[in-house]
């Protein structure tokens, strides 16, 4: 693939960071993920930590706001401008999937980006949840809780910093159930990037 920009956002938990891994080899191109997160580290001198930490908080809190007033800009607007930036550094060198970060919205202005959603059962989540090595042993309900805390603060990131609002069909190109399957999924966006490099 010659150059076309794969974005990712997802709900949490539904097999998205998986997906975008398997386009990714089948494509023979780099994922960015956590990897966006060392990038920003190493240009701007924040620590790994500082930026993991507020990559998923807005700064709309007036009281923040006022404290930080005269002094500098607040940590997630400089983490969001940063990694915007790196995104977009990224998307010029060559072929990529970029997982999550806005990255449909960063680069909104160019034509050989393919934008795309995935979303997945609720059942299905708590599974994928579950099994995760660090997961907790509580009931479902909880875990309900959970995947909506934790989509909400996705979302509210996400409409924060664009006039998009996350999740919604016509802000992407694809939006896909995982419950289709890995392999599936994976195959429908690779079809995709593979009809809109023909198109450029």
């Amino acid at each position: 693939m010659e150059h076309v920009i794969i974005t990712m956002a997802r709900e949490y938990a539904s097999g998205g960071s998986e997906i975008a891994q398997t386009v990714a080899d089948k494509l023979g191109i780099p994922l960015y993920n956590k990897e966006l997160i060392t990038i920003a580290a190493k240009k701007s001198g924040l620590t790994e930590e500082a930026i993991a930490a507020s990559e998923n908080q807005r700064s709309s809190s007036l009281i923040y706001s006022l404290y930080m007033m005269g002094n500098t800009m607040p940590l997630a607007d400089q983490v969001y401008i940063l990694q915007s930036n790196v995104i977009k550094e990224l998307a010029e060198k060559g072929s990529c999937v970029i997982l999550g970060r806005c990255g449909d919205y960063v680069l909104r202005d160019r034509k050989d980006v393919l934008r795309t959603f995935v979303y997945a059962p609720l059942e299905n989540r708590i599974a994928i949840a579950k099994a995760r090595p660090d997961a907790k042993d509580m009931p479902d309900r909880l875990w309900e809780t959970t995947l909506a805390k934790h989509d909400r603060a996705r979302a509210s990131y996400y409409n924060y910093y664009t006039e998009n609002h996350w999740g919604e069909a016509k802000n992407y190109d694809l939006c896909l159930n995982a419950a289709l399957g890995r392999e599936v999924c994976a195959d429908l966006i690779v079809q995709a990037a593979q009809a809109l490099e023909k198109s450029l």
